[in-house]
């Protein structure tokens, strides 16, 4: 067997296995459920959808699903009332009581209902039931929408196989006119000769077989390729019309959202690039631009609020750097009719240290109750071995950024600001401006190698040219600008390459659509965050003590601490130095923030510093303390049972121990060690 007929067929199996398992699944359902996927969606839900519902553990979680589900799909969703869900039961109702009839099956499944459920009743329908020579025949014609890649007008043909049974979908080019003519009067040949059989019994008929499309002429035998696509568009079209991405993401998010988000997904684009800097860490600048603008009336003004959630981890699943963001803006009226316009594109960053992670982002709004999300893999790493081009960033102008000196903006690069949008549109009018990053230069390299950009629409080059890396910025970043001018409307691919004499070392590429027209409105940038260089020392501090590199992190964390020496600075700092031992270190760093109202995680660091160096005395103190001031905390009890035990005092050690296993019966250790001193006692 040729390798590629066998991998074919290993393909086949591995789906065959996964939709068995879904309805393996699928049949464990409550009832009402499996009837709700089975049944009553079946045509709308898409393959996403129903993995994700397979997936659903509780009936809570189902109906908050449904909901969803329906949602997604309401035209008018600031209303009580879901026009698509009321029309499509209609249909489904409908279907069962009328179109199953003689069949033996429920309407709905039916090839009958099936078109009924998805394209509602048919603007005309044609019969032809009582001609002879002629299986029973329907016609069902129908209006199109252009923008659901239909003709303005089609036909849905029904018959009955060899007469009798239910009425099944015609395809002209599965079945051509030659399924039509009753074979047992007329013995057709091919089907230009049941073609002709077909036209003397019934003209209009004859011509309808051949296509779907009323405007389409086409030969009798020619396979109808329109026809084929406008049945797989049908049939397709309650899938299409749906982004079932919120599916995906409410399933991730489901335990971090509140009830009252879940049903409301926020369509969104959203930019991500990632840089490294001068420091050897990398800038992770993202973008996000809502579909729709949701606002809160405050006075003459309104209100717009975002919470952005983010999480980096690692490959085994370990939070490395996590963040919560709140951006409230007061827009006045005009702003508000402007972003109708424009849109609004909120802009961010962050530093990252190196590694391959993953980056999961959660937008929510508090006043609509909406949320939105965005999630990658972020391969940052420290060096190349060889030279490398990183992604691509499109942007549509490049400009001299004011007022960020000491900071670094969200797509900045040196003193230059990338305006950036997240659909990569353009017009003739443009320079499409780009940015990438080379990494594992050396310095002969990049002496003697040089940059050729080339444009390309549909794999054909229309523009191409070559540079010396001259224009490289201190952390090789390059920049450019094309005029678009000489460009038709299409859809186009930027493709850098490093080369070295005739050789490709390294290339990169980055999708674009030049548009017809005079302009494009462009987003208002919202952005208020600029990492400063202390800012940069404490994140990426903190990141590194999170990945339990200690000795870079209490190295960032120190220099963090001596720019700037307040309490996170120093909480952060002094549990570097605990976890490398450094206790006496500890206590110079946070004893400055002993004082009557210090926070918890003071309070604690104390209590553990002063229990390593067995000064289990001190130690309670600050247990106790911490006990009286922020409520019962199974840790501190069993450190605090630890420091009496060690002072000589079971008896009390062991009151405490017993009330920390009252909170948590699960520690069996601890069990045991209560039980022995107890019986030895």
């Amino acid at each position: 067997m040729p390798m590629k007929s066998c991998k074919f067929n290993i393909l086949a199996c591995l789906v065959l296995i996964f939709v068995f398992c879904l309805s393996l699944i699928a049949s464990d359902l409550p009832e009402r459920y499996r009837k709700w996927l089975d049944e009553e969606v079946v045509y709308l839900i898409t393959p996403r959808e129903k993995e994700v519902f397979l997936k659903l553990q509780t009936d809570r979680e189902r109906d908050i699903f449904i909901e969803a589900f329906w949602k997604q799909r309401d035209p008018t969703p600031e209303t009580p009332r879901n026009e698509f869900r009321e029309e499509h039961y209609r249909r489904l109702n409908y279907a069962n009581q009328y179109l199953g009839r003689g069949t033996g099956k429920p309407g709905w499944k039916t090839d009958h209902g099936r078109i009924y459920i998805i394209l509602g009743p048919p603007n005309n329908i044609e019969k032809y039931e009582d001609i002879d020579g002629v299986y029973p025949t329907q016609v069902w014609f129908y209006y199109g929408d252009p923008q659901l890649n239909l003709p303005p007008a089609f036909n849905i043909i029904f018959f009955k196989k060899e007469g009798t049974g239910e009425y099944v979908l015609y395809s002209p080019s599965d079945y051509g006119p030659q399924a039509l003519v009753a074979d047992y009067m007329y013995n057709a040949r091919d089907a230009r000769d049941a073609y002709q059989k077909l036209y003397q019994l019934s003209p209009n008929l004859a011509e309808q077989s051949l296509s779907l499309i009323p405007s389409e002429r086409m030969a009798p035998g020619i396979i109808n390729l329109a026809s084929n696509k406008l049945l797989a568009t049908v049939l397709s079209l309650p899938q299409r019309k749906v982004e079932d991405t919120y599916a995906q993401a409410w399933f991730k998010f489901k335990d971090l959202i509140e009830v009252e988000y879940s049903t409301n997904y926020l369509k969104a684009d959203f930019e991500l690039w990632s840089r490294k800097d001068s420091q050897g860490n990398f800038l992770v600048n993202y973008s996000f631009e809502p579909a729709k603008l949701s606002v809160e009336p405050d006075g003459s003004n309104y209100l717009v609020k975002y919470v952005f959630n983010g999480r980096v981890s690692n490959d085994q699943g370990k939070t490395v750097y996590q963040f919560e963001k709140t951006v409230p803006l007061t827009i006045s009226r005009e702003e508000l009719t402007e972003i109708g316009k424009r849109s609004i594109s909120f802009q961010d960053v962050f530093p990252i240290i190196s590694g391959d992670y993953n980056f999961d982002l959660l937008v929510k709004n508090p006043l609509s109750k909406e949320f939105s999300s965005y999630s990658c893999v972020l391969n940052l790493r420290a060096e190349s071995q060889k030279p490398q081009l990183g992604k691509i960033l499109l942007a549509y102008d490049l400009l001299p950024a004011d007022g960020q000196a000491g900071g670094v903006a969200p797509f900045m690069i040196e003193s230059a600001q990338l305006l950036v949008q997240a659909r990569k549109s353009y017009v003739t009018s443009d320079y499409l401006v780009f940015c990438s990053q080379l990494s594992g230069l050396q310095a002969d390299l990049k002496e003697k190698a040089r940059l050729r950009y080339e444009l390309r629409q549909d794999e054909k080059p229309v523009l191409s040219r070559e540079e010396k890396l001259d224009n490289l910025t201190e952390d090789n970043l390059l920049t450019g600008k094309i005029p678009l001018n000489g460009c038709r409307p299409g859809y186009y691919t930027l493709v850098v390459e490093l080369i070295d004499g005739g050789q490709v070392l390294s290339s990169a590429h980055a999708e674009f659509e030049v548009s017809t027209g005079p302009g494009l409105p462009r987003p208002i940038l919202v952005s208020k965050a600029m990492i400063k260089p202390e800012d940069e020392l404490f994140q990426t501090g903190l990141q590194l003590l999170n990945a339990n590199r200690l000795e870079e992190a209490c190295l960032r964390l120190a220099q963090a601490y001596a720019r700037r020496p307040e309490l996170s600075q120093a909480l952060a700092y002094g549990e570097a130095l605990f976890r490398k031992n450094d206790w006496q270190r500890v206590l110079e760093v946070i004893k400055p923030f002993d004082q009557p109202e210090a926070p918890a995680e003071v309070v604690s660091l104390l209590g553990r510093t002063y229990q390593s160096i067995n000064q289990f005395a001190q130690a309670a103190v600050y247990y106790e303390q911490y006990l009286k001031r922020f409520g019962l905390s199974v840790e501190i009890l069993n450190y605090l049972g630890s420091c009496y035990y060690q002072l000589g005092d079971k008896d009390r050690a062991v009151a405490i121990w017993e009330k920390s296993l009252a909170i948590d019966g699960s520690q069996d250790r601890l069990k045991e060690l209560v039980r022995s001193i107890k019986n030895n006692h």
